[in-house]
């Protein structure tokens, strides 16, 4: 195998989940590509890290000092979407139904895994709770998602901000049969 391509397969096997068969994969679709097409993709990585990359209010990706979600003035300013990753954030956007605006943590709490709440955007989210009508806590439902949402709810109680999680259950298209315990516990206490 040629350098060029050894060297493009170890830099694609430093991406998460990609490893070398998925790389070569990767590389020999990208051959197809017009070579205008792989130009530009190439200008657009190496402008990665060139100005800002995070919005220095929420997080999430940005062009600017500010991404397009905060600077929307029909976005609800006062309602924060506290969320782990900028892929939750994308998610919740999919969906079509927040007007609010975001918060992105970086992670959950996993001493284990070093994230302390020190390494996570938290000391940001209390300055910006301060002036919120109401903080959505939408971590995931897992151990280290739940123990981020507490930990959370417990930093903001001093602020007497209005605290709410995300309503967990059933999915649609869900048999209870197959359900887990703590899946049919969260159906039955969010019920309507």
């Amino acid at each position: 195998m040629s350098e060029k391509f050894k060297k493009l397969i170890e830099y694609f096997t430093k991406l998460p989940g990609i490893g070398p068969r998925h790389a070569t994969r990767l590389i020999l679709a990208m051959l197809e590509w017009p070579a205008p097409e792989i130009d530009e993709f190439s200008k657009q990585l190496a402008e990665l890290t060139t100005g800002p990359v995070l919005c220095e209010q929420c997080f999430n990706f940005a062009d600017e000092a500010l991404c397009t979600i905060c600077k929307n003035p029909r976005r609800n300013q006062e309602r924060i979407a506290v969320v782990e990753r900028v892929t939750d954030l994308a998610a919740m956007e999919k969906a079509g139904v927040y007007d609010g605006v975001y918060h992105v943590l970086g992670g959950a709490i996993n001493p284990v895994g070093g994230l302390v709440p020190e390494k996570l955007k938290i000391r940001e989210l209390l300055a910006r709770a301060k002036g919120a009508e109401e903080i959505i806590l939408a971590t995931n439902p897992n151990t280290y998602g739940e123990t981020t949402a507490l930990y959370l709810e417990q930093e903001l109680k001093p602020m007497q901000v209005k605290t709410t999680r995300l309503a967990r259950g059933l999915a649609a298209g869900t048999s209870v049969e197959y359900a887990d315990e703590i899946t049919l516990a969260n159906a039955l206490k969010h019920r309507k």
